[in-house]
């Protein structure tokens, strides 16, 4: 257990206060989720003004201590916060300060810190160099990624929760068994293309589409995907997104577009490296929110090679440990599941 001094609390509140996904009831329950700390909402009430629950949160996870061996309940929280603050932002520096002055846990993006870069070397010496991983790609690279998001469409599931899918052929869309578990959804969901804003951060005109009542209605409870039909082929208005059925090593890059929150459309370029791979499950570092379930997991040739459901302190197969993490059904196992009527409709890249 670890205790904030009263001044350290105070800035703290004041910095979280200015969060936006912690000023509302929905909001602070989605980000204890997304966090891994969900249980964390049936001990505290998280209805009412953000100093009172902020501050009682605070203290809350003070208490509570550590998670995991290394990481403390308190520091868990704050580095998901820190996805949602401007870097470098004061506010993100003194998220930073608190996680390092109280050893909460390591800093999930390293600090911003004030270094010398000048070297005393003959500039004439100095060559360009690849620093780290090699993160240079063609510029066609984001061409293709915005070419394939028209396929992503925001799922409105009767007004009661959100999700995301993605057309697999003209009329077919994938999304997770969780966010439309059963036919009997069908009548109230509604299916949103171009749900996002252009550069100026202006609304785009939105596309509607319904499922199609008797159509094709595909879902896998384990494996957490359902395919369904539209009742007109979307796909060729707003795109298709092919699949990969490969397995997708650890260490490469993925990118995942999405509806976090019922958001418009965002997509996450950091952190989001694979971390573990198997052939059912795809487990990764990158961000997403309550409503990302469904979204297409993509490599970096802007292939399907998951559809992520969850996310928090994940069980990983091969070391039988937990950690906190993203996770993905594989693009292998979807497939060797799906009725060969449903998988001779959809567009396969078996290799690189």
């Amino acid at each position: 257990m670890i205790k904030l001094n009263i001044n350290d609390r105070k800035k703290l509140t004041k910095v979280m206060e200015t969060i936006s996904l912690l000023q509302t009831y929905r909001g602070r329950k989605q980000l204890l989720e997304l966090s891994g700390l969900g249980f964390v909402s049936s001990h505290i009430d998280l209805e009412g003004s953000p100093f009172v629950v902020i501050n009682e949160l605070i203290v809350y996870l003070e208490e509570y201590g550590k998670i995991s061996y290394e990481n403390e309940a308190l520091g868990i929280l704050l580095n998901s916060i820190k996805e949602f603050v401007s870097e470098p932002d004061e506010k993100f520096k003194f998220i930073d300060y608190i996680l390092s002055k109280y050893n909460l846990m390591t800093p999930v993006i390293k600090s911003y810190e004030s270094v010398d870069w000048k070297d005393q070397a003959n500039t004439d010496e100095v060559k360009e160099k690849i620093i780290g991983e090699n993160t240079l790609r063609n510029i066609s690279f984001l061409k293709r990624g915005f070419e394939v998001s028209g396929s992503v469409s925001y799922l409105d599931v009767a007004n009661k929760w959100t999700g995301t899918g993605v057309m697999i052929s003209s009329n077919l869309l994938m999304t997770n068994q969780h966010v439309v578990p059963s036919q009997g959804y069908l009548k109230g969901l509604r299916i949103h293309f171009n749900y996002q804003l252009t550069f100026d951060g202006l609304e785009e005109k939105i596309a509607v589409y319904k499922p199609k009542k008797d159509g094709i209605f595909y879902s896998n409870k384990e494996l957490d995907f359902t395919i369904l039909e539209l009742q007109e082929p979307a796909g060729n208005d707003w795109g298709i997104s092919s699949f990969g059925e490969y397995l997708i090593q650890k260490n490469s890059r993925i990118n995942i577009i999405q509806h976090p929150g019922g958001l418009p459309k965002k997509i996450s370029f950091q952190n989001n490296l694979v971390v573990y791979s198997d052939l059912k499950v795809v487990q990764y570092v990158t961000s997403t929110l309550c409503g990302s379930s469904g979204s297409p997991v993509y490599d970096d040739q802007w292939k399907i090679i998951a559809i992520h459901h969850s996310g928090g302190f994940l069980f990983e197969p091969l070391s039988k440990k937990r950690f906190l993490r993203n996770e993905g059904i594989s693009s292998v196992a979807i497939l060797n599941d799906i009725p060969s009527s449903i998988k001779n409709k959809i567009n396969i890249q078996i290799k690189h």
